[in-house]
């Protein structure tokens, strides 16, 4: 066989190799691709559903409804606040909690300023509004309004919140109540 001749059936081969090679690749990553558009779209289906299930709640705390609390959080929920405790708060915990303040926050309101999703996690940053009337009546705070903020995180998991992990400003709290900080000595 002569040279010429195989280089040409080479040549030939390469013509056809070459775009059935390409046609292979370019429908493989179609392939991929088209996989990762449908992760994408359930991710964002249930980044939809996560937020609507935040909104849901926050609407369930301006209602004061304790009774709807089931319907959004998990039996293992627990609420993380560091500046409370180093310890979480378990559900029959939380709700009690929940309870205690529409008793000394009658009037609570609260207002979504950001909220963001990504996966299982939504993050708010809320703002509330309310009138202080402590536990007791003689309490010269009682009837004083307050103005509050928070950024909170919250893990969803089947449709249900499975934590909270609230960074909540008590400092500004406590002041607009007429609380000072004061250091003590030896601590």
């Amino acid at each position: 066989m002569n040279m010429l001749r195989l280089k040409l059936i080479v040549m030939k081969r390469l013509f056809v190799l070459v775009p059935l090679s390409l046609l292979i690749l370019v429908s493989c990553q179609n392939k991929e691709t088209l996989a990762e558009l449908d992760e994408l779209k359930a991710q964002t289906e249930l980044e939809k559903q996560n937020l609507a299930l935040l909104g849901k709640y926050i609407e369930a705390w301006n209602a004061q409804d304790i009774q709807l609390l089931d319907e959004f959080l998990d039996p293992q929920f627990q609420l993380y606040i560091p500046s409370n405790s180093e310890d979480p708060m378990s559900l029959e915990q939380f709700k009690g909690w929940f309870d205690g303040i529409f008793q000394v926050y009658p009037d609570i309101q609260y207002d979504i300023q950001d909220i963001f999703v990504y996966k299982d996690k939504v993050c708010i940053r809320w703002t509330c509004t309310a009138t202080y009337q402590g536990v007791d009546p003689d309490d010269p705070t009682t009837g004083k309004k307050i103005v509050a903020s928070a950024i909170e995180t919250y893990k969803v998991e089947n449709g249900k919140i499975v934590e909270e992990r609230s960074e909540t400003d008590a400092l500004g709290l406590n002041q607009q109540l007429g609380y000072t900080l004061v250091k003590i000595e030896g601590e």
